[in-house]
């Protein structure tokens, strides 16, 4: 998808392109707006190019909605909080995994990835700051070159750009704020809702692609332990569920124990 496609076709034919060439369903938008055009766009959002005709006739042409969850998930940082997120990875000699990675009507950031696998959206945080959130199942973005305060542009275009796994860091940016009061000793592993909770964890590392189970491993174990689940029953449940998802025991124990060195650090602070 070149550059000089969106200096001389309008929303239309991108759209036309997400759904031939990505197989990204998509649906109109109120022109100048983030808000769907329809009801049940969920349901109506499509790759069918006549369907793509009919949504698109009209001037002003619709913005463009992408559903989320199915070919990819989108991390949405909100564009207060972008130079934060820059200054954090450079900090910490992280990247940004090679993936597409758009800029938003706004001046935010969508960085898109394979499906994380975690489900409906959820909430992103740095250092205990919300900072925007994953666009997963049941969510939607709107695409370039779609136009609200300002105009959605690719960084890194999905033509040239295949979708990466997420980072291990991204994952980190799911745990929720700890709270001064939960520590390893709370006792949410005697409640269904805390027995729940690791399976589903269990559940998302033994589902998790080859070149995504280490990442998702690694998030799961900070997660269960933010959740206040006791250290042995979380390394007994997800040390299995790594095992069934192909990983080696040594790459497993050390996965683990990084997690748990990390948690202790910041539930013990």
């Amino acid at each position: 998808m070149a550059t000089r496609m969106a200096e001389t076709t309008g929303t239309a034919a991108w759209a036309l392109q997400y759904a031939s060439a990505y197989r990204w369903r998509v649906f109109p938008v109120v022109p100048g707006k983030k808000q769907p055009k329809y009801k049940g766009w969920q349901r109506d959002a499509t790759t069918d190019p006549e369907q793509i005709d009919r949504y698109w006739r009209g001037d002003p042409a619709p913005n463009i909605g992408i559903v989320c969850g199915e070919q990819f998930d989108a991390f949405d940082i909100e564009a207060e909080y972008v130079d934060a997120l820059v200054q954090y990875l450079n900090s910490n000699g992280l990247a940004v995994p090679e993936t597409p990675v758009a800029t938003t009507g706004r001046g935010g950031i969508h960085i898109l990835t394979t499906p994380t696998g975690v489900g409906a959206g959820r909430d992103l945080y740095l250092a205990g700051t919300h900072i925007g959130e994953l666009k997963s199942t049941g969510g939607l973005i709107v695409a370039c070159p779609s136009v609200t305060s300002g105009r959605y542009e690719w960084l890194y275009t999905p033509d040239r750009m295949e979708l990466g796994d997420p980072s291990a860091w991204m994952l980190g940016l799911l745990e929720r704020p700890r709270r001064s009061s939960r520590r390893f000793k709370t006792r949410v592993h005697s409640s269904a809702e805390g027995m729940q909770q690791l399976e589903r964890l269990h559940q998302a590392v033994v589902r998790a692609g080859i070149h995504r189970r280490n990442n998702f491993l690694y998030w799961a174990v900070r997660r269960a332990l933010e959740e206040g689940i006791p250290e042995r029953y979380t390394v007994l449940s997800l040390k299995r569920a790594a095992l069934a998802a192909g990983l080696e025991e040594d790459e497993i124990e050390k996965t683990i124990e990084s997690a748990c060195e990390a948690a202790t650090r910041e539930l013990g602070s």
